[in-house]
C-alpha cells in the first residue's frame, strides 16, 4: 500500500476512536527501523492539550493493524503522538 492509502486507513481509525481528544489530522511515512526491516510509521497531531489515555491508544494501534493486514499490508505500524505546542517534524511532500 502507498503512504496515502495507507493514511486513509489510519484517519479513519483515529478519528472514529480519538475524535474527543482532538484528533486533527495524521502524517504516514514508510521508514527502516533499527536493523533494516521496513515500518510504517504514523504522527497523530492533535488540537487539544489533553494527552490521550494510552489504552485508547493501544485499542487505535490494534484497529489500525487489523485493518491494514485485511488490505494485505504487513508492516509494523508505530504511533507518535503530537500535541499543540510540541515542534512539529517538517513534512515531505510525497509525490
Amino acid at each position: 500500500m502507498t503512504d496515502g492509502e495507507i493514511n486513509e486507513v489510519v484517519t479513519k481509525v483515529l478519528r472514529s476512536r480519538l475524535n474527543q481528544f482532538g484528533f486533527a489530522r495524521s502524517n504516514v511515512h514508510s521508514e527502516l527501523d533499527f536493523d533494516g526491516s521496513p515500518i510504517i510509521r504514523v504522527i497523530a497531531r492533535y488540537e487539544k492539550q489533553d494527552r490521550v489515555p494510552s489504552d485508547k491508544l493501544v485499542d487505535s494501534l490494534e484497529d489500525i493493524r487489523s485493518e491494514l493486514i485485511q488490505r494485505g499490508e504487513e508492516r509494523f505500524v508505530f504511533l507518535d503522538n503530537e500535541y499543540p505546542g510540541e515542534a512539529e517534524e517538517e513534512e515531505e511532500e510525497l509525490e
